[in-house]
């Protein structure tokens, strides 16, 4: 049995307090940013994922809870990885009493998981396949609205339906997307835009033309720029000048 103090300590030695301070203003921790007080060990993902696929199959899951509890942000990226291989072994062998316990503890965690990397390396398999073999959990459609949800509640919700898209329920990441093209967040106009291109990669490209003609004019710039990405430069255009358009008329009709 692995314990987290044991990881810890591993994690320990392994840091970089120069690449710590670059880390600092990568991930926005100054007053007022999205990651603020965030502390790092400057640790590259490499090194983590190293010691994750040396440590999980002995690390029980209350520890990996633990570790995903750290003021660290490599070690929560640690622990939540290590979760995250524990789901996907549950899930080769159907225990799904095993998976709803990892998932339980995901909800549980979201104060900690507060950075975007936390989320993409961790939502998609574990979020994501949760709610592909149980489609009757609602509960991320409830954490993608604004209200009462923080941002990374709802980038969580966004980045999920990656699973979905692919398993044939795209229209669950066009209905999610709807719900951030007001947000003032950077961060989802990206998350949303994301999953947006990759419906159109997995074949839904009438759906998402369709999301754009209703949308776009309401659509930031960068979400409809990530969604049109796989899109020719014409079209990219066509969707760049009907969102001009539509808000060059709102506009006019405001004044």
């Amino acid at each position: 049995m692995i314990y987290a103090t044991d990881i810890e300590s591993t994690l320990h030695a392994l840091s970089d307090e120069r690449r710590a301070r670059q880390l600092l203003r990568f991930f926005k921790t100054a007053p007022g940013q999205y990651g603020e007080g965030d502390i790092f060990l400057g640790i590259n993902n490499p090194q983590v994922r190293q010691v994750v696929k040396e440590a999980w199959k002995e690390t029980p899951l209350c520890e990996a809870v633990k570790l995903a509890k750290s003021p660290f942000h490599e070690i929560r990226l640690c622990g939540l990885l290590i979760l995250q291989e524990h789901y996907l072994r549950a899930m080769k062998k159907k225990d799904s009493g095993t998976m709803d316990t990892i998932f339980g503890s995901y909800l549980e965690l979201h104060p900690f998981i507060n950075n975007w990397d936390l989320v993409d390396l961790s939502a998609i398999k574990i979020v994501g396949n949760h709610e592909v073999l149980n489609p009757g959990i609602k509960l991320m459609d409830e954490w993608i609205i604004p209200q009462g949800h923080t941002l990374w509640q709802q980038r969580i919700a966004m980045v999920s339906t990656w699973m979905l898209i692919r398993n044939g329920r795209a229209d669950i990441c066009f209905n999610r997307a709807k719900f951030l093209l007001s947000s003032p967040h950077d961060l989802l106009h990206k998350a949303a835009g994301w999953m947006l291109r990759e419906a159109w990669k997995k074949g839904y490209r009438d759906d998402l033309r369709d999301f754009l003609e209703t949308n776009s004019g309401a659509m930031p710039s960068v979400m409809l720029s990530y969604a049109c990405e796989q899109m020719t430069v014409d079209e990219r255009h066509r969707w760049q000048q009907l969102r001009k358009q539509a808000r060059q008329s709102a506009c006019q009709a405001g004044m």
